[in-house]
């Protein structure tokens, strides 16, 4: 491991050619950014990717290596032909890259970890490692390829991709999905002890709550976290003190609640001072309980901003943040969130989203469905960084 005492992890995967996106898919773009706050990441990109998109993701991900678009050699390979159908489908080639190859074996002894999240990336998975592999399945790739009964030249290949794919799980350490992908992998075979622990159930602390109607609400506003954190608290302490403190008029009738265990006494002091700020003990239930109207996430200090906010929005209320967090995330965020450039203007859209009950709706709206789309994928996400955390700590010790 290196001198920073982050875990160093090789992240294999593919340049996405199925979307109109530069460089990496959306479910890519998510893990590597939560792999990203605790990890030093080695990018491996097989694929067509050109210089362009690999600074962008350089610049985009902090500590973050990013290697891919080697031009052809004499020393290139065909991929295997369980992949053949497969790559030239992903990658428009079947040929598997020898100097990117090269460049991931050069540095394979310096890992701790390997991910690898598309099936064709493979074949770039270095040779003689001792650390942990573990591959993050997006999409059951033989259950994906399906065809026509009568086409029997691709029911033969669909066979050999079944086995090409079932090969190469079972020879990692684990495998991690979604719950309808891990069921569909099952089905082609999968041992379930290889399967991430949760990928039948989700913590409720991170459910999708229902739909909430704008009638059952009040003019509140919550925050859940723990307030025991010092970045949580730096981001809080500064919410009451330039947002809600100078801002009584407008917000004179709104109540803020903020939920969460451990509140120091600083944080204690300051909402004392404020006569519509109430600190509870409690979970992510108690904004539903009190009637909350929208959420509030500053996110000026905290790490892992997606998850943060990704989790608001699981509430099904607007929520509001500030430019300076939302220029930190990496999810595609969309509508799901009203960002403030300042302070003034955060005291602005509280106020707006307890009054316009239109403005409310939309993006009472947006915040759901946005957490609806990527809820499961942060938590797959979240487990692997967490076995991959472990797995370096019993490493140390």
């Amino acid at each position: 491991m290196e001198a920073s005492g982050r875990p160093q992890v090789l992240y294999l995967t593919a340049a996405d050619r199925l979307t109109d996106t530069a460089g990496l898919s959306r479910e890519t773009r998510l893990v590597v950014g939560v792999l990203a706050r605790d990890m030093d990441l080695s990018l491996g990109i097989a694929g067509p990717i050109d210089h362009q998109s690999l600074q962008t993701l350089r610049d985009h991900f902090a500590s973050l290596r990013a290697a891919g678009g080697f031009p052809a050699s004499s020393a290139d390979q065909p991929v295997d032909r369980a992949l053949r159908r497969l790559a030239i489908e992903r990658l428009g080639s079947e040929i598997v890259n020898a100097r990117l190859q090269a460049a991931i074996q050069r540095r394979s002894n310096t890992f701790d970890a390997v991910v690898i999240d598309e099936l064709v990336a493979f074949p770039y998975l270095p040779v003689g490692l001792r650390c942990p592999t573990y591959y993050l399945a997006h999409r059951c790739e033989a259950r994906a390829a399906t065809v026509r009964w009568w086409q029997w030249l691709q029911r033969r290949q669909q066979r050999r991709l079944r086995q090409g794919e079932k090969a190469a799980l079972r020879s990692v350490g684990g495998v991690y999905a979604k719950p309808d992908i891990a069921g569909q992998l099952l089905e082609q075979g999968l041992s379930l002890r290889q399967l991430n622990p949760s990928f039948g159930r989700f913590r409720p602390e991170i459910a999708l709550g229902a739909a909430v109607d704008w009638g059952d609400t009040q003019r509140r506003v919550g925050y859940v976290g723990y307030l025991g954190d010092d970045r949580n608290l730096a981001s809080l302490e500064w919410l009451l003190r330039e947002v809600w403190s100078p801002a009584q008029r407008t917000l004179a009738d709104i109540e803020l609640h903020l939920v969460g265990a451990a509140p120091p006494s600083p944080l204690r002091e300051l909402a004392a001072a404020n006569n519509n700020v109430y600190l509870h003990s409690g979970d992510r239930q108690q904004l539903e309980l009190m009637g909350c109207r929208a959420v509030i996430e500053p996110l000026l200090f905290e790490q892992h901003v997606d998850t943060k906010l990704v989790n608001a929005m699981s509430h099904g209320l607007p929520v509001v943040s500030t430019q300076t967090g939302m220029l930190r995330a990496h999810a595609d965020i969309g509508e799901g969130v009203l960002a403030a450039g300042g302070p003034e203007q955060m005291s602005v859209l509280v106020h707006q989203l307890m009054t316009d009950r239109e403005l409310w709706q939309l993006h009472a709206n947006a915040a759901r469905h946005t957490a609806a789309l990527q809820l499961a994928d942060f938590e797959v996400a979240h487990d692997l960084r967490r076995a991959i955390l472990k797995g370096q700590e019993e490493g140390v010790s």
